[in-house]
């Protein structure tokens, strides 16, 4: 007996058992350490204002922000995709392509942003109108909104098409000559669809201001499947026929743009959404200036940002264009890929821009507020999350437009760096998204007149053509943008003054 407790004892003071012991208590310790972490967690979580409110952040989540953010979500998706999808087709024919396409599109991009402004101030006046049961004003600021709007585009489209090539030497800079004979091609082709594309947004903007996500996600998503369709004939051919090649990508976004414009107007012809319902033979009627002023008052600020905005952004797109092809594809790649990352944001921006409209029309001021920090935070959230968990994957994204091996590092360098300042991008743009649907619109425009041009512009040119750090530093100065954005739109939020034009109540 005695031998056999010696042999346990001697067995046990072995260093293996004595390291398997020590191992096991650094083990429940740590397990210990992690409980501890979680709970001291969860109490600083309970202690938060939001807890306490957790169920109606539920309801808000499911019965308004979810009906009104997916369809958007989706929508978005469609009207972007029609971009890159065009670029992808071309993608084959070579860089060369890609580059024309990315250069003609910066600047289409100006102009659609103009009418997407507009479509914001159509939004706000419809969802506002129907807030308050104003279904006339509602119908007379969406239609009066599509004839002012298409009369425009189509001035605007003659205009771009006779000025064509010296917009695009302005905007290719130093490209190679077939580059820039190829985007001037492109723009040709595509400046014809702007009459097209400022019907479907503006009636897209006025179905979604009534509450009617769906129609326009429909739609868009129609007219992207037509996209994909034409322009994959037109420039690869069927059959025996050989295709007209790269223009083909041009016209063939240009003819599905029509198809979706003529839905749009057949939708808000028929009724769809009873709120909405224009006859053909009502576009004849006088125009009510009262109303076009409201919805100007609100777009035309807006619209004033966004070309001054998406100006900025395309001159440091002519930093962009002296660097080279390789450069210029891989700057393009990037850029439609963070545009797909951030597409979360954009539909949460909309659907608080049409949340806080129609709560601010029926005098629900606190609710607007709580709801909007809410749709704030939420985004925060969710797109860093998108974006560093799809930052390890920037080769692959690359690989589906380009197999040029230079440029794919300069994509997944680019990449890297959006996702590392992601958590700045939902202050700097959802934020004034909400405030816009309070009419908020003229403290917008400042703040973005200021960080494009004092940051976005100076510092890309100081940091990318200055000190040599090449297109790295033009997205720097991007960045330096969205900081002092978010830093300015949060103070705004915060103090409460984006609501300067309702009464100061007490805090439901």
């Amino acid at each position: 007996m005695l031998h056999l407790q010696t042999f346990f004892l001697q067995k046990a003071l072995q260093p293996y058992d004595f390291s398997l012991i020590i191992e096991m208590w650094f083990q429940l310790s740590s397990l210990r350490s992690i409980l501890n972490v979680s709970t001291a967690l969860r109490q600083a979580v309970v202690r938060t204002p939001w807890y306490a409110k957790r169920k109606s952040y539920k309801v808000l989540f499911w019965r308004e922000i979810t009906p009104l953010a997916i369809p958007i979500f989706l929508e978005n998706t469609c009207v972007l995709l029609m971009g890159v999808l065009s670029t992808f087709l071309v993608s084959w024919l070579g860089k060369e392509a890609m580059a024309g396409v990315g250069l003609a599109d910066s600047f289409n991009m100006v102009i659609m942003a103009f009418f997407a402004a507009i479509d914001l101030g159509t939004t706000v006046v419809v969802a506002f109108s129907l807030g308050k049961r104003d279904r006339r004003r509602a119908r007379a600021a969406a239609r009066q909104s599509l004839v002012i709007m298409t009369l425009f585009a189509v001035v605007l489209a003659v205009v771009i098409h006779y000025f064509g090539s010296e917009i695009i030497n302005i905007v290719a800079g130093e490209a190679a000559p077939e580059v820039k004979g190829l985007a001037l091609t492109y723009l040709e082709l595509t400046v014809l669809s702007y009459p097209a594309a400022a019907i479907a947004l503006i009636g897209s903007g006025a179905l979604r201001g009534a509450g009617n996500t769906k129609i326009p996600l429909m739609i868009n998503g129609g007219m992207n499947i037509l996209n994909i369709i034409i322009s994959s004939i037109l420039i690869y051919g069927a059959f025996s026929w050989q295709g007209l090649g790269f223009a083909g990508a041009g016209l063939g976004l240009t003819i599905s743009r029509y198809i979706g414009a003529v839905a749009i107007i057949w939708v808000l012809m028929i009724g769809f959404n009873p709120a909405l319902r224009i006859p053909l033979k009502s576009y004849l009627k006088p125009l009510n200036f009262g109303i076009i002023w409201e919805v100007m008052g609100i777009g035309i600020p807006a619209s004033i940002e966004s070309v001054l905005f998406n100006g900025g952004k395309l001159l440091t797109q002519m930093f962009v264009a002296g660097m080279g092809t390789n450069v210029i594809a891989g700057n393009f790649i990037a850029f439609s890929v963070a545009a797909l990352i951030n597409l979360p944001g954009n539909a949460l921006g909309s659907a608080s821009t049409i949340i806080t409209g129609k709560r601010l029309g029926t005098g629900q001021i606190g609710q607007a507020e709580r709801q909007l920090r809410h749709v704030f935070w939420m985004s925060t959230i969710v797109l860093t999350a998108i974006a560093w968990g799809t930052a390890p994957f920037a080769g692959l994204f690359a690989s589906f437009y380009t197999q040029e091996q230079d440029v794919k590092e300069v994509v997944k360098v680019l990449l890297w760096l959006n996702a590392a300042f992601m958590p700045i991008w939902a202050a700097a743009w959802v934020l004034p998204s909400g405030f816009k649907g309070a009419r908020d619109v003229r403290f917008a425009m400042w703040v973005s007149m200021l960080g494009m041009w004092g940051c976005r512009v100076v510092a890309g040119y100081t940091l990318g053509i200055v000190l040599g750090m090449g297109v790295v530093g033009v997205w720097l100065g991007m960045f330096l943008d969205w900081a002092v954005r978010g830093a300015l739109f949060y103070w705004r939020l915060i103090s409460g003054r984006w609501l300067w034009r309702y009464p100061r109540v007490k805090r439901e």
